[in-house]
Order: structure tokens, then C-alpha cells, then sequence
């Protein structure tokens, strides 16, 4: 058997993570000169949304060309970063993201494999770099998708581990009211029967609602409240054909704008088919439950499928969603290669459609980019995820992969 090269066996040692960190640490650091220099489109609300909070004027207000859609909890949060030079505030931010990133990674690690896998390099850097392109967007832009996914992936860590139940309910109630592509993590952890931290979810979203009373007093904490409402339901009817819109409902109704007899007939196709895949993985859920997952703890390939589905659920999903590709990513690349036991060889059809998954998020130029996004290849790239995923399903003993590396303390 010949052997590794060098640098493939620097990314499976384990005794190498701390480069890794590195690496990731130098990464962060470029992208934040690159968003501290440009004018951050998402932050800029972000930040006007906090001024607007500081001097006492309506944050939501239909008449904006761009809204802040998140709760009034969320536009108190701004009110300090907006006290600070607009660079300043883009600095701090983008520190947040950083955070945010890492604890995803992390998290991500925690959720698929458990608490006592042993890290490699080839874990953290390759899901990264497959997903660099639509982290950087995040960060770039200064959006808030990376503290939302990071939240989603402890919330489940902490409802599955049952200790942490509150802690569960506080950052899955914070996630969904900031995107509500995170109400997919609370139908995970309801096909887990964590009730316990369903019922925190409950109790701390009627809290994050609640608590602006303490500094706006009710009057105005009910009127913003109210306009909150009134400004995400008009969203449903806007932005359907913006290319970076890679709703599954956009996409349709860019494909039949043209033909379709009724003007909301690609809307509802799209969410038609999202419903149809999330029903999908439900049962998929429930017929492989039980499974030994091989490397991956029992009943994760569904979950890693709901990640696929995430980015495409609201009707307005932004391109930079789809950073929550990193976890089918990590989760393929250990099955396939890193954590791979000698002898499991996984069909061709799956490796192809895996790394054409990752091929279609990497369309460069501005007219191919142009015809990319018309096209909605961030969402066909999940889509093409989810049927590799499928596929490995259905691969004979495609448990036959080998146990989880445990760390010395993990007994």
C-alpha cells in the first residue's frame, strides 16, 4: 500500500488541530479587514435599527426600502454598536460573526459525531473551505445567519444531551425569531421528544417578546411589537425574483413567471416541495431511528437532510443561508473519507453528486454568477446534497464505516 502524502496525514492528525485553529484564526482576520473596509449592506440596517432605538423613533416602519426583520429584543441589542463610529460598530460585529463561526464548527463536531470525537484538521478546514464562499458572503455583508446557526446546533446539543434544557429553549427560541429557517431544529428536537426543551422554547420566546418593556415601557414595546408583524408578513410578497433570493419558492417563480396563469402559483409550488422534502425526512427519521449511525451518532443523516432543506425554507432566503451546508459537508466528508473504515467504498454516484453539490456554489464571474443565481444553484446545490444523502441511505452496510475516534478520556 503506498502511503499518504505528507499533507493528507498532517490533516488526519489529530496531534495538528492547533494549526488548524491557526488557520482558521488567520482566515478570520483577513475577511475582517476586507468587512471593516466595505460598507456592510446587512449591518447598516443592524445599526439603524439601534440609532432608531436610541433616539426614540419607530424602528419597523413599512415605508424602508430595507426593514430590520427581527424582534424589538434584537434592535435593543444594536443600540450600543450603534453608540460606536460605523466602522467601529462593523469591527465589533464582525467579532460576533467570528465567534459565531467557531462556536458552529464546534457545535456542528459536537452534534454529528458526540463530545468525545477526537478533532482532526481535515474536520474543521474542509467543510470550511467547501462553504468558504457563502461564510464570506455572511461576513462580508455583516449578516446574522452564523450567531443563528450557531445557536441552532448548541440548542439541539443541549436538548439532546438533557441537562441544559433551558439553555436549549433560550438560544433555539432566540434563533427562530432571528430566522426562521431555525423552526426546522425545534421539529428535530420534537422527533426527539425533548419536550422539556420545546416548552423552554415557548417560555423564552414570549420572554424575548416580552423584555423590551423593561427600557421601551409597554406602549411603545405593543406599537413596535405590532409593526414587527406587520413588516415580516409583508415580506412574504417581495423579493420573489431577486437572484440572491434562493427561496425554493423564488426559484419557481422565477423559472414560470413568465407562464404561469396565476401570478402566486411558483410561490406555492416551491412551498409545496418544501413541505413534501420535510415530510420526506420525517419519515426518513422514523424508519432509521434505531440505526447504529456508524460514525455518526443514531438518527443524524435525517438531521444532517434538514440542514440541506433550511436555506430554501423561507420565502425570502438569502444566498448567504446556505452557509448551513457546512454541517451535510462535514457530515459527507466523514463518512466518505476522513472517518471511512477500509473496505466501506461508497457508490461513485455519491462522490459525484457531492462534490457537484460543492461545485455549484462556486460559480465565478459576474454574467455566469448572474445566470447561476436565475437559476437558483444554491438551492439545486442542497437539493443534489440531499440526494447523495439519500443515496448513502440506501448503500449496502453503509454503517460499515469506523467507530468515532474517542479521545483518551473518553473511556
Amino acid at each position: 500500500m503506498s502511503e499518504r502524502p505528507r499533507f493528507v496525514g498532517a490533516l488526519l492528525d489529530p496531534e495538528a488541530t492547533r494549526w488548524a485553529w491557526l488557520i482558521i484564526a488567520v482566515y478570520l482576520g483577513a475577511l475582517a479587514v476586507a468587512a471593516v473596509l466595505r460598507v456592510q449592506g446587512d449591518f447598516k440596517i443592524y445599526y439603524e435599527a439601534g440609532s432608531r432605538i436610541l433616539g426614540g423613533e419607530p424602528v419597523y416602519r413599512l415605508a424602508d426600502s430595507n426593514h430590520f426583520l427581527y424582534a424589538p429584543l434584537f434592535a435593543i441589542f444594536f443600540a450600543p454598536l450603534a453608540m460606536l463610529p460605523i466602522k467601529l460598530a462593523q469591527l465589533a460585529w464582525l467579532i460576533v460573526n467570528a465567534v459565531a463561526l467557531v462556536a458552529f464548527l464546534a457545535g456542528a463536531i459536537v452534534m454529528l459525531f458526540g463530545r468525545e470525537y477526537v478533532v482532526t484538521p481535515a474536520i474543521l478546514i474542509l467543510p470550511l473551505l467547501a462553504c468558504s464562499r457563502l461564510v464570506n458572503n455572511n461576513i462580508e455583508h455583516g449578516q446574522a445567519n452564523l450567531p443563528v446557526l450557531a445557536l441552532v446546533v448548541w440548542s439541539i446539543i443541549f436538548a439532546e444531551e438533557g441537562r441544559r434544557t433551558r439553555l436549549s429553549g433560550l438560544a433555539l427560541a432566540a434563533a427562530i425569531l432571528i430566522k426562521p429557517f431555525a423552526i426546522l431544529a425545534a421539529l428535530f428536537v420534537a422527533l426527539e421528544r425533548r419536550w422539556g426543551a420545546l416548552a423552554w422554547t415557548a417560555v423564552f420566546g414570549v420572554a424575548i417578546l416580552a423584555a423590551p418593556v423593561v427600557i421601551l415601557g409597554p406602549t411603545r414595546t405593543i406599537s413596535e411589537t405590532i409593526a414587527y408583524v406587520h413588516v415580516v408578513s409583508s415580506m412574504t410578497g417581495r423579493y420573489q425574483l431577486m437572484l440572491t433570493n434562493q427561496s425554493a419558492s423564488s426559484a419557481f417563480e422565477r423559472l414560470f413567471s413568465e407562464t404561469q396563469a396565476d401570478p402566486h402559483l411558483g410561490f406555492y409550488m416551491g412551498l409545496a416541495v418544501e413541505i413534501a422534502l420535510i415530510a420526506g425526512i420525517c419519515a426518513w427519521y422514523w424508519r432509521d431511528r434505531g440505526l447504529d449511525g456508524g460514525v455518526l451518532a443514531p438518527g443524524r443523516l435525517p438531521l444532517v437532510a434538514l440542514f440541506c432543506v433550511m436555506p430554501s425554507l423561507a420565502p425570502v432566503s438569502w444566498k448567504s443561508y446556505y452557509a448551513a451546508l457546512l454541517v451535510p459537508n462535514m457530515a459527507m466528508l466523514s463518512v466518505l473519507w476522513i472517518d471511512r473504515k477500509p473496505g466501506f467504498e461508497p457508490p461513485r454516484a455519491v462522490w459525484i453528486l457531492f462534490l457537484g453539490s460543492i461545485a455549484l456554489n462556486w460559480v465565478m464571474g459576474n454574467e455566469p454568477n448572474r445566470i447561476a443565481l436565475f437559476y437558483s444553484t444554491h438551492f439545486a446545490s442542497s437539493i443534489v446534497m440531499l440526494i447523495a444523502l439519500t443515496l448513502l441511505t440506501h448503500t449496502p452496510d453503509r454503517t460499515s464505516v469506523s467507530e468515532p475516534r474517542m479521545s483518551v478520556s473518553g473511556g
